[in-house]
C-alpha cells in the first residue's frame, strides 16, 4: 500500500538547493518590507489587494489576451499573496481612517514585483518538497536545474481535479434544466444599458473613482446569479447549515457570504460598466473599495433579516485582521480574504474573492483558530454524506439503512458501516465507507498524511468487515443492518465501496489501496450515477466505469517554464499543464491545491 519510492541522494541534493533559492526570494521580500514605516506597510496592503483584484478581472473576463499574464505566472502571483499578505498585516500598526494613495503604475509594478518574488519562493519550496517525496522528478547539470513530474505522480494525480470539474459541469447542467438562466444577449444588453445609466465618476483628490446608484432590479439579478456557486462551494467546503460557529449557524455564514459575493460581483461589473462610459476612471482605485464595519453590518441586516448579534458574528468568522498573519506566512493555500480589518472599524473589501472558493479559506482560518469551530464543522459531515448518498437512491427499488451499524465482536465494537445500499432488483448488498477529508491545504507534508490516513483506514475497515462476514456470515449482516431481502434469500453479493468527499486517488502520494473494496470520490460517484441512470445495474456498472476511467491517464499539455534566478536555470517541464475540466484555469500547478 505505502510506496516509499527511495529518493535518490542526488535528488535530495537538488531540493535543497531548491530550498535555498526560494529561501533568496523571500529574503528580498521580508528586507523589501523591513525597510517600510508601518503606515506605509498598510499603503502597501491596499495596494496588493487593488493589483490582485484588478489582474483576476483582467485575467478571469476580459476577452481580450492583452494584459493578461501567463498561466505560470498568474499562478505564482496568486501564490505569493498569502506570503506578502501575512508580512503586511504584521507590520501595519495602528491607524485612524484608511491612507487613500493615488494607484499609480510604478507602486503597481512594485507590488507585482513582491507577489512574483513570494511567489516563487512559495513555487520553489513547495516543489523542493515533491523532490523529496518523489512526486517531481530533478535533474542537476551544473548551473542548470530541470524538473518533471514523477511517473507516480502522472499516473493518478490529476484525476480528482477533473472529476470536480465534470462534476460542477454535470451540476450547472441539471440546473439550467430547472431553470432559465438570464444570458440571452437582449437580457445582458439591458442590464448593461442599466447599469451605465446609474454610473457616475467620482473624483476624489487621489484620483477618479466609479460611483454607482442602487437598483432593485440589479441587486436581485446578482444575487441570483451567484447563488449556485455560493451553495457549491459551502458543500464543497463542508459547512452544513446546521453548525454551531459561535454566535451564528453554518446557514447564517452562507447567506452572508452569498449576500458579500452578490455585492462584490455586482461592483465588479459596475466598474467595468463605468470605464467605458467615463474618461480618466482609475480601473485599480475602483475595483478595491472599504467601507466603516458599521455600514456593512447595516447593508447586512438589510439583506439576511438576520439579528445584529448573529451578524456580527458571521462577519468576525469572515473577517481577517492583524493576529491572523501568522497563519497566512505558514498556511501557503491562497486565501483571498471577502473582508480585511484595515483598523479599527474600517474594512478593506477585496472583489478577488470571489474568484475562487471563499468559504475554504473562512473554514482553513477558523479551524487553525479554534478547537470548538473545528469540531463543529466535523458534527454534521459523515450524516450529510450519507443523506446525499442516499437522495441518488431513492424509490422501492433499493433499501437504505438509516444512521451507522456497528459491527460487534463479544459486546465490542469492530467496525462501522457509515451506510448500506440494498438493490431489491439485483440482490446486491453494498457497504459505504464515507470519509471527509480537506485537501485544500498546500502543504505536500499535511496532504501526505492525509493521503496515508485515508489509505490506512478505508483499507482497516474493508479487512474487519470481511474478517466480520467470514466469521458471523451474511445472514447476520442482514441482521445487523435491518435489511430484509424480498425473498427471504441472502443477498447475492456483497461489496465495498470507500468514498471521499474531495479525493481519493493517493498512488502520487505514494499509498494505494488494495482490491478488496472500490475507492473512488464523490464527484465521480455522484457523476456516475447520474449518467448511469435508473433501470441499470448500478453497481457493477459503476465498478466497470470506475476502473476503466483510472486505467486511463489525464490528457495534459505540459506547459514548460524557466526561472533564471540568482545563478540558477530552474526548468519546470510540466509542473504547469493544460487540460480540459481543471479545477480552476486551464493551467494547473500539479500537487498546487487550493
Amino acid at each position: 500500500m505505502d510506496e516509499p519510492a527511495r529518493t535518490a541522494p542526488a535528488s535530495l541534493e537538488i531540493a535543497d538547493r531548491l530550498d535555498w533559492l526560494a529561501r533568496q526570494e523571500l529574503d528580498e521580500v521580508e528586507r523589501f518590507i523591513g525597510t517600510v514605516p508601518p503606515l506605509e506597510c498598510a499603503v502597501l496592503l491596499i495596494e496588493a489587494c487593488r493589483c490582485l483584484d484588478h489582474m483576476h478581472v483582467v485575467q478571469k473576463l476580459s476577452a481580450k489576451e492583452e494584459g493578461k499574464l501567463s498561466v505560470h505566472d498568474f499562478d505564482i502571483v496568486v501564490r505569493g499573496w498569502n506570503v506578502l499578505f501575512g508580512l503586511l498585516m504584521q507590520r501595519k500598526g495602528e491607524f485612524n481612517g484608511v491612507p487613500l494613495r493615488e494607484s499609480v503604475p510604478e507602486l503597481r509594478q512594485a507590488l507585482m514585483g513582491m507577489l512574483h518574488f513570494a511567489g516563487r519562493y512559495v513555487l520553489l519550496n513547495r516543489t523542493a518538497e515533491m523532490v523529496r517525496h518523489g512526486m517531481v522528478s530533478a535533474m542537476a547539470d551544473g548551473d542548470k536545474i530541470e524538473l518533471k513530474l514523477s511517473d507516480r505522480t502522472l499516473s493518478d494525480h490529476f484525476h480528482d481535479q477533473v472529476d470536480h470539474g465534470k462534476f460542477a459541469e454535470l451540476n450547472a447542467k441539471v440546473l439550467r434544466g430547472y431553470k432559465a438562466v438570464a444570458t440571452d444577449a437582449d437580457t445582458a444588453q439591458h442590464l448593461s444599458d442599466v447599469m451605465g445609466r446609474l454610473t457616475f465618476p467620482w473624483k476624489t483628490p487621489q484620483g477618479v473613482m466609479v460611483g454607482y446608484s442602487a437598483d432593485p432590479e440589479i441587486d436581485a439579478y446578482f444575487l441570483d446569479a451567484v447563488t449556485q456557486n455560493t451553495l457549491q462551494w459551502r458543500d464543497d467546503a463542508g459547512i452544513h447549515p446546521s453548525a454551531k460557529l459561535g454566535g451564528c449557524s453554518g446557514g447564517l455564514l452562507t447567506t452572508v457570504v452569498h449576500v458579500l459575493m452578490s455585492f462584490y460581483t455586482k461592483h465588479i461589473m459596475f466598474v467595468e460598466e463605468a470605464i467605458k462610459l467615463h474618461p480618466g476612471v482609475n480601473q485599480h482605485m475602483s475595483l478595491t473599495i472599504w467601507k466603516t464595519r458599521a455600514d456593512l453590518i447595516k447593508s447586512l441586516l438589510t439583506a439576511t433579516e438576520a439579528s445584529e448579534e448573529e451578524v456580527s458574528a458571521a462577519l468576525d468568522l469572515i473577517t481577517v485582521r492583524a493576529d491572523d498573519a501568522a497563519y497566512f506566512l505558514t498556511e501557503q493555500a491562497p486565501g483571498i480574504p471577502l473582508v480585511i480589518e484595515l483598523c479599527n472599524g474600517y474594512l478593506l473589501t477585496p472583489v478577488s474573492g470571489v474568484f475562487r472558493n471563499p468559504f475554504n479559506a473562512i473554514r482553513m482560518l477558523r479551524e487553525s483558530t479554534s478547537v470548538a469551530i473545528r469540531n463543529a464543522l466535523r458534527e454534521h459531515r459523515e450524516e450529510w454524506m450519507a443523506e446525499d448518498l442516499y437522495a441518488l437512491f431513492e424509490g422501492p427499488r433499493f433499501q437504505r439503512v438509516s444512521g451507522q451499524t456497528k459491527l460487534r465482536r463479544d459486546g465490542q465494537i469492530v467496525t462501522d458501516i457509515d451506510a448500506a445500499i440494498f438493490d431489491n432488483a439485483t440482490g446486491e448488498l453494498v457497504l459505504f465507507q464515507l470519509k471527509w477529508q480537506d485537501f485544500t491545504s498546500s502543504s505536500v507534508r499535511t496532504q501526505r498524511s492525509k493521503a496515508k490516513n485515508f489509505s490506512d483506514q478505508v483499507q482497516d475497515w474493508a479487512e474487519k468487515v470481511m474478517f466480520w462476514i467470514n466469521q458471523f456470515g451474511v445472514a447476520a449482516l442482514c441482521r445487523a443492518l435491518k435489511i430484509k431481502p424480498p425473498d427471504g434469500t441472502e443477498p447475492r453479493i456483497v461489496r465495498l465501496i470507500a468514498i471521499g468527499r474531495s479525493n481519493a486517488r493517493f498512488r502520487s502520494y505514494g499509498y494505494d489501496t488494495a482490491g478488496n473494496m472500490l475507492v473512488l470520490p464523490w464527484p465521480q460517484f455522484a457523476r456516475l450515477r447520474l449518467a448511469i441512470g435508473p433501470g441499470q445495474d448500478f453497481f457493477k456498472l459503476l465498478t466497470q466505469a470506475v476502473i476503466s476511467e483510472n486505467a486511463v491517464p489525464v490528457e495534459c499539455k505540459p506547459l514548460p517554464y524557466v526561472l533564471e534566478r540568482h545563478g540558477l536555470r530552474v526548468t519546470f517541464r510540466d509542473i504547469w499543464c493544460g487540460f480540459e475540466n481543471g479545477d480552476d484555469d486551464p493551467g494547473a500547478a500539479a500537487g498546487q491545491s487550493g
